[in-house]
């Protein structure tokens, strides 16, 4: 989270290389890209946080160094906010670069703020002028404690991960997790715990720097540790909620005087850091481990925490500062390990970004249904997709409703195999009016064609005119003594004629890939 530890940690990896330096190998190793492998099909990689306003939910979709602006009731993606590729830019939603973006805070329909995590900024979001801009933070990461030197956008930060304003919205609280603490960029000049701060400005409100669970009555002497995500919460509106990972624990600000004090987890020794768990509970009886960000919701009077390493999603009720675990129901795959949070009170859902499902899905607060909410693309794969080869072909059909028997094929040459034991797949995508026996299913290996192959039953309603269909392939190549996770994407162009000449009511369509 760079704590400020760089030089000593050269000094350990020096001393390291210079002791092992007769048992490394020198051989150079194939270049690697840790994520290509991970592209899931939901077009999401890692999504950090979610959060929503009126009818728009705007996701950090972490992996891919972005945002997206999607319809909370459709799933249907308005706009991409970043080009993809790591890096800090400002300019338009197309130009903008973020690095790993976390926390999101909406000032109103048109702005948004965002914490771009490990660029150590603050950006803000102008839908009007479709524009992004840094308003905080250099790039760089810095090791001030207290901040108010200079301007903000001269300022240096340490890895913000959440963002929450303060009721008059004067005030944007972050989450300062590299230094553990919670500093304040000011939106118009304020003051704040007998402290004043110049609009423009960024400055520490709370927290020593020292990673500790401490609680304290004034607020530059509580201590934090790796605080990741808030929330305005209360059913005044009076006090903050502070995801504390490293301490695995719930604490509050209250925002009349900055009296830092705990709600649940952790423990009451300040120093001991592994107090962590999975159990239900008051104050510090109740365990967690890592929770990584907290929402509040009015309607229901409770706040409710992402328990990130439980994999869990709990309520706390802040009048007796007890924890409880969320019976979430569902067929849906289990929560890997969450990382946003944020409750939707006008639609009674509350959205989680489920991180390593690279997902997000929905819970019904009446009845606590949880499902997946897909995010629709304007075409059905997300152009940030890395392709090794794409095909496209052309199929025309009659008037009268058709099957069609879909076969695919991956064939390889040289040197070059399918793995044996790794799974190779292909998934679907077709207009909802279609019927497929599988959207999703296994490639199989021939070894004595040294090919994969795969079949699905599709049905092409008689109402349908042109069409698409998508198919993202899967596979696991290995030659000379490399094996790699390969995506490959077939487009089937379906073409309606009413003169078209059809033997039956049955086509066979094959798609080759030739490896």
């Amino acid at each position: 989270m760079g704590e400020g530890h760089t030089v000593i940690l050269d000094l350990i990896i020096e001393a390291t290389l210079d002791f092992f330096k007769d048992k490394i190998s020198m051989k150079s190793v194939p270049e690697i890209s840790p994520r290509s492998h991970l592209a899931p099909s939901s077009g999401l990689l890692f999504p950090g946080r979610v959060a929503v306003f009126e009818k728009k939910l705007l996701i950090a979709d972490s992996g891919h160094h972005r945002l997206l602006l999607v319809n909370s009731s459709t799933g249907q993606v308005e706009v991409k906010i970043g080009c993809g590729d790591s890096g800090l830019k400002d300019g338009s939603f197309k130009e903008a670069k973020f690095f790993f973006p976390q926390g999101i805070q909406f000032l109103n329909a048109d702005v948004a703020f965002v914490a771009d995590t490990e660029n150590h900024a603050i950006r803000m979001i102008d839908f009007k002028k479709c524009l992004v801009s840094t308003v905080a933070g250099t790039g760089e990461i810095g090791n001030d404690r207290a901040g108010g030197s200079v301007p903000a956008t001269k300022q240096q930060l340490n890895s913000p991960w959440g963002l929450v304003l303060n009721p008059k919205k004067k005030i944007l609280f972050i989450a300062m997790a590299g230094s553990h603490q919670i500093w304040g960029l000011a939106l118009e000049d304020t003051k704040l715990w007998k402290k004043s701060v110049k609009q423009g400005y960024c400055v520490a409100l709370a927290g020593s720097g020292r990673e500790e669970n401490r609680n304290n009555s004034y607020p530059h002497i509580a201590a934090f540790a790796q605080p990741s995500g808030l929330a305005l919460s209360g059913k005044n509106s009076d006090c903050i909620l502070v995801a504390d990972s490293e301490s695995s624990s719930v604490r509050k600000i209250l925002l009349d005087d900055g009296a830092v004090s705990g709600v649940v987890g952790g423990e009451k020794n300040p120093n001991n850091l592994f107090a962590f768990g999975d159990k239900d509970g008051k104050s510090t009886e109740a365990k967690l481990q890592h929770p990584i960000d907290v929402c509040w919701s009015s309607k229901l009077g409770l706040a409710f925490v992402a328990d990130t390493f439980n994999n869990k999603i709990k309520k706390i009720d802040l009048e007796k500062n007890t924890c409880e675990t969320v019976g979430l129901k569902s067929d849906a795959l289990t929560l890997k390990e969450p990382g946003g949070i944020f409750s939707d009170d006008a639609s009674g859902r509350i959205f989680i970004a489920d991180t390593n499902n690279h997902v997000i899905k929905v819970a019904d607060v009446n009845n606590w249904n949880l499902q997946e909410f897909p995010i629709r693309f304007s075409t059905e794969v997300d152009s940030l997709t890395k392709f090794l080869k794409t095909t496209e072909s052309s199929v025309v059909i009659s008037s009268n409703k058709l099957r069609l028997k879909y076969q695919i094929l991956v064939k390889f040459h040289g040197a070059l195999k399918a793995a044996a034991d790794a799974p190779h797949s292909y998934l679907i995508s077709l207009p909802d009016d279609f019927k497929v026996d599988a959207k999703k299913g296994e490639l199989l290996i021939r070894e004595q064609k040294n090919e994969l192959f795969g079949t699905a039953c599709l049905e092409v309603p008689s109402s349908h005119q042109n069409a698409q269909i998508v198919t993202v392939l899967k596979v696991v190549t290995c030659g000379d003594g490399v094996c790699k996770m390969e995506t490959l994407k077939a487009v089937v162009n379906i073409v309606r004629q009413s003169d078209a000449s059809q033997s039956s009511n049955e086509n066979t369509i094959e798609t080759v890939f030739e490896l």
